[in-house]
């Protein structure tokens, strides 16, 4: 790759993460171009060499975002019984928030764009096409069959899981010098005792 490439390679990344600080801390609504232009230490004009709008950058962060929710549904079909397969999500993720600092704070944005109505569609549409918790409530039924997930409604035991990662994500996300906790502390929420 030459020196132009690297370059341009290393803004487009820069624009990607102040705009994922600025989003999760002002908003998506309250982000206009021009804060992350100032962000970069860029004109707005320059922004529109690497995207073509506001909602490109969410779109673009969104790809980064989905790849990881992809991860973790695929090993919901993974090997391993179904307390592995949870504790193997967990770890990934959390090992995530450890290695990637964008990690947490993807987390967060995609809570946002789940739950604020001011989101793009598309923005929802993306965030909408893989149903973790519907994918989990399986996997929970089949480990209430071989006794190693505690009994109860299978829909909230999966919610109780992911709820409780979505708050760890939030709070680093928040709180960057935070340390991570052991990711055995989640999967203990749906483990017999």
């Amino acid at each position: 790759m030459g020196i132009r490439a690297e370059q341009k390679e290393k803004r487009y990344k820069e624009i990607l993460d102040q705009s994922l600080d600025l989003f999760i801390h002002k908003g998506f609504p309250g982000t206009s171009v021009r804060d992350i232009a100032a962000a970069v230490h860029s004109s707005p004009a320059l922004l529109f060499h690497y995207f073509e709008s506001k909602d490109d950058i969410l779109i673009a962060l969104l790809a980064m975002a989905m790849g990881g929710v992809q991860s973790a549904n695929s090993m919901l079909s993974g090997e391993g019984t179904p307390i592995e397969q949870f504790d193997s999500i967990a770890r990934m993720i959390f090992e995530s928030f450890s290695d990637c600092p964008e990690s947490a704070p993807l987390f967060l944005l995609v809570h946002q764009v789940a739950i604020f109505d001011s989101m793009p569609e598309k923005a929802k549409e993306i965030i909408g096409s893989i149903p973790t918790i519907e994918n989990s409530i399986p996997v929970v039924i089949e480990g209430q069959k071989r006794g190693e997930i505690r009994p109860g409604d299978p829909a909230l035991l999966a919610v109780t899981f992911w709820s409780a990662i979505q708050g760890v994500a939030e709070t680093i996300a928040m709180n960057p010098g935070c340390p991570v906790p052991d990711p055995a502390w989640i999967t203990d929420i749906l483990r017999v005792r």
